[in-house]
Formats: C-alpha cells, structure tokens, sequence
C-alpha cells in the first residue's frame, strides 16, 4: 500500500541545517492501523504530510498502490489527494459558518464523478454512523469539541479514501471524548478495512495501534506490532 524509502526532510534555517526526516524506510499493509509515536520535534507531522502529499521531501521516494508520488504534477498530486486519501486534523479544520452537511459534503462536491443525490446520500451515511445525523443542521460552534472532530473523520471518510491520514486527533480533547473518536477510527478500520496513520503522543493510544512506528531526531528508533488490546 504505501512504500518509504530513505525519507529526508532538511529545513535550512540561516547556516543551521535541520533534518526533520533522516532517512526513514518503512512500508504500510492495507488496512493496517498504524500509530507514528514520538517526543515533539521528532518528526511524526514531518513524516505524516509526507505521505499525505502535503508537503515534499528533500530526498527518498514514497509509493503509494504502485505510484511514485516523485512523479506526479502539482493537479495530478490534488486530484490523487482528493480521490485516494482523507485527512483529521487536531484543530478540526471544519468551516465554521457552513453546516455540518455542508462540511461533510464539501470533498465530496468537488469530485466529477459524483451526482449532488450521490453526495448527499453519503454524507447521510456517514453522519449516520458516527452518531451525528441529528446534528446536520448545526454549525461547528454549537457542538462539542468532541463532536466537531467526529465531523471532521466524516468529511474524511464521505469520499472512501484509501487511506486515512490523521495528525494528533485527540490533541484537543479529554479522555473520554478521545475514547469515542478512537473507538470510531478503530471500528472504520475493522468494518471498512481502512488503512489509518495517525500521529500521537499519548502512550495509552497504542492499544488501539495494529503496529507503532516510534521516531527520534527524525530517524525510527523502533517498530514493533502491538499486544492486542482487552474490549
């Protein structure tokens, strides 16, 4: 599913060359539910807009379903963005005066090969089964911190993405808020056999993790599948 090899990524700042990626080699399995752990500055986000084409690297190459990224133009990296992949943020991202239909619908519209009923039928279902569809009509604002990154996984899974790409999701949010959203991405994965990365800094969330990928200084200091968990 997605191929890493010698991933680099240097900022130079004034004289001082930063490598925030330092020649990191892995490979994803479909519908694996990889955790990218870390302390901070040690290159998870780096490594996550990598793979998620939202940023370049400076050296290495990224395949991802047999696509060298490398190759694509800058449209061709949008519509693959936009066709093969979703993206959570841990700020939600969602458009505060458009409603929760409309936020969810937003990727969806901009696809060619779906009809407005399409896209309407399938933001009905996934607002259904993440437990929002009576909030439809609501505004980001009149919700719960919880319940906006619930929004915000919908609007990234309403285009079945082949992989779902999320960036510290729970980074805003208490535990037990954090419980429900991971509870949802675990039971996407399981249901749907959707390929996740997501980036964390919390250690308890690993029970949720197939396989941990853990970086320091840019590099992997370890990579090891997961006991599984006790639900």
């Amino acid at each position: 599913m997605i191929e890493i090899t010698d991933l680099r990524k240097i900022y130079n700042m004034g004289n001082v060359e930063v490598k925030a990626l330092d020649g990191v080699t892995i490979d994803i399995a479909k519908g694996e539910f990889l955790g990218i752990m870390g302390p901070s500055g040690s290159g998870k986000t780096t490594l996550l807009h990598m793979l998620g084409l939202l940023d370049e690297p400076s050296s290495g190459k990224i395949v991802i379903d047999g696509m060298d990224i490398s190759k694509l133009t800058d449209y061709e990296k949008t519509m693959f963005r936009l066709y093969k992949l979703g993206y959570v943020f841990q700020d939600y991202a969602l458009v505060p005066d458009l409603t929760v239909m409309e936020n969810v619908s937003l990727p969806a519209m901009l696809r060619k090969d779906r009809t407005e009923d399409q896209y309407r039928r399938d933001s009905y279902d996934i607002l259904q089964k993440i437990g929002l569809y009576d909030r439809r009509d609501h505004l980001p604002r009149e919700l719960s911190g919880g319940q906006q990154q619930r929004v915000s996984l919908a609007r990234a899974m309403v285009n079945n993405p082949d992989i779902l790409f999320a960036d510290e999701p729970c980074a805003n949010l208490d535990t037990e808020n954090s419980r429900v959203v991971l509870d949802l991405f675990r039971e996407i994965n399981e249901s749907m056999h959707q390929t996740i990365v997501m980036v964390s800094h919390e250690d308890w969330h690993k029970e949720y993790f197939h396989r941990i990928v853990r970086l320091r200084d840019g590099k992997i200091v370890s990579d090891g599948i997961t006991a599984p968990s006790a639900t």
